[in-house]
């Protein structure tokens, strides 16, 4: 009997567990739907409020003049193991900036983190820029 009721409490907790764990491209969208809840605030306020983790990131510089204002970034949830693997990062975020950021010093974080690695250093330089739009981009 204590058997059984095991491996019930077992089922019935892995079936929770899944539960939790949202589709991807859905969460992220669910995101997108609710942007006006994140659009002129800073992005430690969505980062705080995501519930998967970042591992990835890949800044756009689209002023074709001055290629040093990063207007958008990318943010996966995957980390590519190779240039092969770069498609995996997707779905993902791609926030813009209200103001742009300094380009120079993102490609300086993105080269000193394996290639767009996530961590401490790039979320400090990330965390107080003010989001203008989101987008999935899957």
């Amino acid at each position: 009997m204590k058997k059984i009721f095991l491996i019930i409490l077992i089922a019935a907790l892995t079936k929770t567990t899944q539960a939790q764990v949202p589709d991807t491209l859905a969460y992220l969208q669910s995101i997108e739907l609710n942007k006006a809840n994140y659009i002129g605030q800073p992005f430690s306020v969505l980062f705080n409020n995501l519930q998967i983790q970042t591992k990835y990131f890949y800044s756009y510089a689209n002023i074709h003049y001055d290629k040093n204002k990063e207007t958008a970034t990318k943010f996966a949830f995957y980390f590519p193991q190779t240039a092969e693997d770069l498609y995996m990062t997707s779905p993902s975020l791609k926030i813009y900036w209200q103001t742009p950021l300094n380009a120079n010093q993102s490609g300086l974080l993105w080269g000193n983190n394996d290639g767009g690695g996530w961590n401490t250093n790039v979320y400090n330089f990330y965390k107080n820029a003010i989001i203008k739009d989101i987008q999935v981009r899957d």
